[in-house]
Formats: structure tokens, C-alpha cells, sequence
């Protein structure tokens, strides 16, 4: 029979294998954990909010443009036309008379440049050395000027003396008169060696832009080798911009010597340039049955305005003089709709208002307005569709 002692080992072996559940957490714990999740979700929704002030909430940037009004007869489109911007001196072509090794040239094309400045430069080493030993042949000549002249002095002496001949005289008046062509040769060399030296400095003969540049730094020029073999760059100058326009030889009798137009070029069909004509070919082409004219740009954008660049050309009937009713004028891009629907969102301390309108004619300068605007109002350029009645704006560079 087991006693109390043998089943004592037993138990506090069962003991051992028993499973101790962890307590359950304090309500104090569950708490805390609600609290951070809310303080968590304040925290993303004032970031949300913020980022909803930065962007979504500020008031859209808009591009506007001043209604204006003008005559209603004022220079009215006689005839259109297409063509190239030239200058008046077409192209010129810069280049060398020399040969030799491109050490500089400071240009690319685009660049504009004015007159003097350097367009590129050639190792002149060569001609440096050259002109030196020109000098020096001219030192040597005029040292031989100055020997034949005493000799010449001398020979007198003694041919009044009897103890030179006449010839002995008459070879020493020689002798200098070839020392003097000598002298006069190297004269002309010193020239020749200056102006090779001149020729590797090559700079802009006019106020222009770059319109090609056929060498690059390092390029070695080797003259007489062909056509072109020296051109450096081909300039074109911006004091003077131009169209050159094609007119059907049946509406050239419309287009005046100092008439008005209007250059709109195709890059950047919002900008308008005034003109005139200063130019009417004497002479049509049989092929295409045309005359060509040439408009000139009163004050061309040389940031816009580029040579070889499209553009369309108005040319204009001038204004007669008399009084003539005005008329209100949008910009295209500025009306939404077509029809009876179209309207302008105007711009009335900072916030915006839909106008219809009612349009009429469309000119060089805009679309007439018969109802609803009375000029000198602001409106949206391109609006965005998202616009809404009373919205605030801010305006672009405003």
C-alpha cells in the first residue's frame, strides 16, 4: 500500500504540467490604445485639411485680357496672305580668306549678336611669323636704301673730280632705284602680313542673330579646296523683319506701296504685329501666276519673331478718316459656347462672373460683341471648365 510520501513526487509532478493563463488587460490599457488611435486620426485629418488649403481650397490662377473697343470701319481685311519671315538683307554669309585651325569660336545658333562682336578666331602663329619676317625684310631693304644712297653721294664727289666715270655714276643712280622698289616691295609685304593677320579674327559685321554655324572650335580651314571651304557662319540681321508674301496676280491690284497690315505668325496665332508694305516685285512668276511683296514689322518681338518662320499676313484698307461707330471686341479664346449659349466669365474684384453675350463678326483683332459686354471689362483667357458663378481667382503675374 503507498503511502503519502510516495504520492507526494506524483503530484508535484502534475503541478508542473499545468497551463497558467495570462490575466486579462486592465480596462486603464484599453483606453489608452483608443485615445492614441484618436489622437492618430486628428493628426491625418488636419494634414488632409492643410493640404486641402494648399491646393484644392486657394483660389485658381486664370489668364486675362482687357475687352477693348475700336472703330467699326477702322482697317477692315482687304485680302490675306501666307508666307516666310525674312530681313531686308536676306542672309549673310561670314568667312575667312585665310587657312588654318579654328582655336575659338563663341557662337551657336540663335545667338544674337551686334556688330563687332567676335564670331571666331584662327591660330595665327603662322602669320604672326610671317609679318615679323616682313618687318624685317623692310629693315633690311631700307638699310640697302640708305647704303646705295651714300654710294650715289659718293660717286658724285668723284666724278666731279674726274676720278669716276660717268657709267660707275649711272650704275650707283641704278642701284638705288632697286634698292628703293625693294624697300617698297616689303612695304607691301608688312601689308599683306597684317591683313592675314586680320582675317583670324573674324567678327559680326552687323547687329543680328546666328542663323547657321558651319565650323566648330578645332575645324581646320582649307582654302581653295571648293565652294563654301572657308564660310565661318551665316547671319541675318534683325533691324529690319519682314514677310515675303505671294499675291495672286488677280487681287494685286489691292496691295499698295505703304498700305497697313497685320503679321500674325503661326507659332503664336494670339500675338498680332502691325505692318506695312515697303516692297512690290516688279516682276511676277509665270509658274505660279503670283507677285511677290515684302511686309515689314513695326516693332517686332525678337523673342517671338525668327527668321524662315510662318506667318499669315492682313492686309488692311486704311482708315478713311471719318467718324466711325465703335464696336466691342473679345479675345477668341476668351468666349465658352457658340451660338445663342456663348458667354465670357468676367473678372469683378477677384471673383467671376458668367456673362452670355451675343456675337457678331469675327476681325484680326477678336470677335465683335453686339450684347452684353460694353469694353474695358476683364475676362478669362482658355478658362477651365471647373470655373463656377462667384468663385474666387487669382490672377496670372497679377
Amino acid at each position: 500500500m503507498a503511502t503519502e510520501s510516495d504520492r507526494g513526487p506524483n503530484i508535484r509532478e502534475l503541478e508542473s504540467l499545468r497551463i497558467v493563463r495570462a490575466a486579462e488587460p486592465k480596462k486603464r490599457g484599453r483606453w489608452r490604445g483608443i485615445v492614441t488611435v484618436l489622437v492618430v486620426a486628428a493628426a491625418v485629418a488636419g494634414a488632409g485639411l492643410e493640404v486641402y488649403r494648399l491646393t484644392l481650397g486657394r483660389p485658381p490662377e486664370v489668364e486675362t485680357a482687357d475687352v477693348s473697343m475700336r472703330a467699326a470701319g477702322q482697317s477692315g481685311v482687304l485680302l490675306t496672305g501666307s508666307g516666310y519671315v525674312i530681313t531686308r538683307a536676306k542672309y549673310i554669309t561670314i568667312g575667312t580668306k585665310i587657312q588654318g585651325q579654328i582655336v575659338e569660336e563663341p557662337i551657336e545658333e540663335g545667338k544674337v549678336v551686334k556688330k563687332g562682336d567676335l564670331l571666331a578666331r584662327i591660330d595665327d602663329r603662322d602669320y604672326q611669323a610671317q609679318l615679323s619676317q616682313a618687318k624685317a625684310d623692310y629693315d633690311l631693304a631700307l638699310a640697302n636704301v640708305k647704303l646705295k644712297q651714300a654710294k650715289i653721294n659718293r660717286v658724285q664727289a668723284l666724278r666731279e673730280m674726274n676720278y669716276a666715270s660717268q657709267d660707275e655714276l649711272d650704275i650707283a643712280i641704278n642701284d638705288l632705284a632697286v634698292a628703293e622698289a625693294n624697300l617698297e616691295r616689303a612695304k607691301a609685304a608688312i601689308d599683306f602680313a597684317k591683313f592675314n593677320v586680320s582675317q583670324t579674327v573674324i567678327k559680326s559685321p552687323i547687329d543680328g542673330v546666328v542663323l547657321q554655324k558651319y565650323r566648330e572650335a578645332g575645324a581646320t580651314i582649307v582654302y581653295g579646296t571648293g565652294s563654301g571651304t572657308t564660310d565661318i557662319t551665316q547671319l541675318a540681321s534683325e533691324d529690319d523683319m519682314r514677310v515675303e508674301v505671294d499675291i495672286n496676280e488677280s487681287d494685286i491690284a489691292k496691295v499698295k506701296l505703304g498700305m497697313p497690315a497685320a503679321i500674325v505668325p503661326d507659332a503664336y496665332p494670339d500675338r498680332t504685329f502691325s505692318a506695312q508694305v515697303v516692297k512690290i516685285y516688279p516682276e511676277a512668276d509665270r509658274q505660279k501666276g503670283t507677285v511677290k511683296v515684302e511686309v515689314r514689322f513695326d516693332h517686332p518681338d525678337l523673342s517671338i519673331v525668327k527668321p524662315e518662320m510662318s506667318a499669315k499676313v492682313s492686309f488692311l484698307a486704311p482708315d478713311s478718316g471719318a467718324p466711325q461707330a465703335t464696336i466691342v471686341l473679345v479675345p477668341k479664346k476668351a468666349i465658352i459656347g457658340s451660338g445663342a449659349s456663348s458667354a465670357v466669365w468676367v473678372v469683378r474684384d477677384g471673383s467671376i462672373d458668367r456673362v452670355p453675350i451675343t456675337t457678331g463678326g469675327e476681325f484680326q483683332d477678336g470677335i465683335e460683341v453686339r450684347r452684353g459686354l460694353s469694353g474695358g471689362e476683364t475676362v478669362i483667357i482658355s478658362p477651365p471648365n471647373t470655373l463656377r458663378e462667384g468663385q474666387r481667382v487669382t490672377i496670372k503675374g497679377g
